[in-house]
């Protein structure tokens, strides 16, 4: 039996993301972080669409990063709903909902694999508006430890596939980009603010 370095990367993966939720539901349940039930329920109907995908397209251990960032977003989601989310909506989440419903649409349409991964990531990447602008303008509602957790979970879920292609990628590594960068916004926008 042969050590495969990459099953263990793919669960330590798994691991971090499933950690990541711990300190953001905590802030949740104390009132100081608010999310963007808009973004997080897109969210979570994206995720279902890619872990699908992926695996038509032929799956890695990267999956499992995916897997857990799913069950991550759906205790958010539920949390978001009994009364623990962003209450403000504006012509941004709208828009935004709008343009990653046709996303996911036009997805539904061409039953392909590799065009659903990627429109899953450009609507998601619609998704993430609310919450990117949310939190530019409120960065304490947010936590950024959370965030680069997430961050780190997406480094280890592009080391653990086995598969060189897109299908294998394209989630970790716009993953790995968007979370950092709400990270990033949260962490040094709440710098700002106490300075």
């Amino acid at each position: 039996m042969t050590f495969d370095w990459h099953a263990v990367v793919g669960v330590l993966s798994g691991v971090v993301q499933i950690g990541s939720v711990i300190p953001y539901i905590r802030d949740m349940l104390k009132g100081t972080t608010r999310p963007n039930i808009v973004s997080w329920s897109l969210w979570t109907l994206l995720q279902v669409i890619a872990i699908g995908a992926q695996i038509s397209a032929g799956a890695s251990w990267s999956l499992l990063f995916i897997v857990a960032m799913t069950f991550n977003t759906i205790l958010v989601v539920i949390l978001s709903a009994t009364g623990y989310g962003y209450k403000g909506y504006s012509w941004v989440d709208w828009t935004c909902l709008f343009f990653a419903i046709a996303a996911i649409v036009l997805w539904w349409a061409t039953r392909n694999s590799i065009f659903a991964l990627v429109l899953a990531v450009s609507a998601d990447l619609l998704a993430s508006i609310p919450t990117i602008v949310k939190t530019y303008k409120e960065p304490q509602s947010e936590t950024a430890v959370a965030w680069y957790l997430v961050t780190v979970a997406s480094a280890l879920g592009i080391l653990s596939t086995t598969k060189i292609d897109i299908a294998n990628l394209i989630y970790p590594i716009y993953f790995f980009i968007i979370t950092g960068s709400i990270g990033s916004l949260a962490f040094f926008g709440q710098r700002f603010q106490k300075n």
